[in-house]
């Protein structure tokens, strides 16, 4: 029987209050009792007892039957580290109690795409990243180097620095808030987002977006909208792990409030020409955290679901490593105009480390059998990227002939922002909307396209030299590949889900 999002106990009494038969989950009426899976913990682990059903089950909005939990504990540091709780939310386990099904949170207007956090970020992640890319590769086109250093664009400040914010804290802002309040949610059994305030940081963040477009990188309003709609991220994560207890999560609200600070000192130096330099891409880092951390708690389970073996893990000290890692390196760039060479060693040191665990973790987790996998293989390609971009990286702080930071800077945002996330985003999207769980034949031909793009602009510092035209190629590349995600992807975030039945209204 399918589960509905996972029931995961808390705590003991958490597990005595499920399986209680004074309280069962299930439908009392006419004599049949539908009960949840009764839970005992031994030996450091949880394991389900013997529960009675019947063969009509309550069922959630999604459709499915309110079943027997599957425990995925490849989310964990360890089989003693944190505990989890029922994903299925109250609405459902009341209506189930009843016999009723529970119509989507999104049933006052009809309006699916509102149901969960990943649909509507990752539609305006799509749509804007298309639009982005398209502009950056026309800056480049139409104007070369003073375009894209100082220059206008119909009436827009589209320089450097648009780009460079943008591309962190806008497309990269999305994507972390579609993917982890939707995995913040399934870890605390809790509704993160209330349709109207889901509306509105969505409706501040494409404010921030308009904003920057139309008045580009000097007045300070747009970035005070871009702080507002992180800020209102922030809040949605921390308020899940903190009344959860969820402490091995705090990494996630660490990394989010390195976003928000590193947006506030992008605004702070926005007139000062050191931007150019470290702290220009310091937001990178925190997302390099989050989606490191989260690699290595979802590429193991879901290799072994895919490939039929049994999960590779890695442990809790290569997890610390690289979630921490990362955000530790942000905090020692910050102080490089104090003591320039030791942040240099200090810094290089640290991102050495991160790359060589995050190699471990590879080989660690690789299997023959990924290459035959579209989905897998492109996460495994991800992180390479973005290994490389730490090594890359540095390299360049050690003082080595290494091209400076335009290299390192634009593995780590392609790694993440374009391979990482064509492989995340179609597993999420595809397995919380119904769907089978493999890359879709239509995106396949843009597999050539992304790897040529993300080859070609990782080479272009190594031999320079025709850049404008270069870079105009490998703009509009990046931009026809999101344009492909957004219309295969799209309909899928917009409708319900493919297995689920029409709710039933309450009388």
């Amino acid at each position: 029987m399918p589960t509905c999002f996972g029931i995961w106990p808390n705590t003991a009494a958490s597990s005595r209050r499920i399986s209680s038969p004074k309280s069962p989950l299930g439908d009392r009426r006419g004599g049949n009792v539908t009960m949840m899976p009764s839970w005992r913990h031994s030996s450091s682990r949880w394991s389900p007892s013997i529960a009675r059903s019947s063969s009509s089950s309550p069922r959630c909005w999604t459709g499915k039957a309110i079943g027997p939990p599957t425990i995925d504990w490849a989310s964990f540091w360890s089989p003693t580290s944190a505990s989890r709780s029922a994903s299925c939310s109250t609405a459902c386990r009341k209506a189930a109690s009843r016999g009723r099904q529970v119509a989507p949170m999104t049933d006052w207007r009809r309006w699916p795409v509102l149901s969960v956090g990943f649909r509507p970020w990752f539609l305006m992640m799509l749509g804007f990243a298309t639009l982005a890319m398209g502009l950056w590769a026309a800056v480049w086109i139409v104007g070369g180097w003073g375009a894209a250093m100082q220059g206008l664009l119909d009436g827009g400040q589209l320089d450097w620095r648009w780009h460079a914010h943008e591309m962190i804290f806008g497309v990269g802002v999305a994507l972390v808030a579609g993917f982890l309040t939707t995995a913040a949610q399934n870890w605390t059994g809790r509704r993160a987002w209330h349709p109207a305030g889901l509306l509105a940081v969505l409706g501040i963040w494409l404010a921030a977006r308009l904003a920057f477009l139309l008045m580009g990188g000097d007045p300070l309003w747009p970035y005070l909208l871009s702080i507002a709609a992180e800020l209102g991220i922030l809040f949605v994560v921390a308020r899940l792990i903190l009344l959860s207890r969820q402490w091995h999560n705090l990494l996630f609200v660490l990394a989010l409030t390195g976003m928000v600070l590193a947006d506030a000192l992008f605004a702070l130096l926005r007139h000062d020409g050191g931007l150019a330099g470290i702290h220009g891409w310091l937001g990178l880092l925190p997302i390099v955290a989050m989606l490191l951390f989260i690699a290595q708690r979802v590429v193991p389970p879901f290799s072994a679901n895919r490939l039929g073996i049994p999960p590779r893990r890695t442990g809790r000290y290569v997890a610390f490593i690289l979630g921490g890692g990362p955000l530790l390196l942000l905090v020692v760039l910050l102080a490089k105009p104090v003591a320039p060479n030791a942040v240099a060693l200090v810094g290089a040191t640290i991102a050495t480390v991160v790359a060589l665990t995050g190699g471990y973790a590879l080989t660690r987790w690789w299997h023959r059998r990924v290459l035959t996998e579209p989905m897998l293989w492109l996460l495994f390609l991800g992180v390479s990227v973005v290994l490389l971009g730490l090594v890359w990286l540095a390299a360049v702080l050690a003082g080595l002939p290494a091209g400076g930071l335009d290299g390192p800077v634009h593995a780590l945002g392609l790694g993440m922002l374009v391979v990482m996330a064509m492989g995340m985003m179609t597993r999420v999207s595809a397995g919380h909307t119904g769907r089978p769980i493999h890359l879709p034949r239509r995106l396949r031909p843009m597999l050539v396209l992304m790897l040529a793009v993300v080859a070609g602009r990782l080479l272009l510092p190594i031999w320079p030299g025709l850049e404008p035209v270069w870079l105009a190629v490998t703009a509009g590349g990046l931009a026809l590949v999101y344009l492909a995600m957004l219309l295969v992807i799209g309909p899928w975030l917009v409708h319900e889900r493919a297995d689920a039945r029409p709710p039933v209204r309450r009388s």
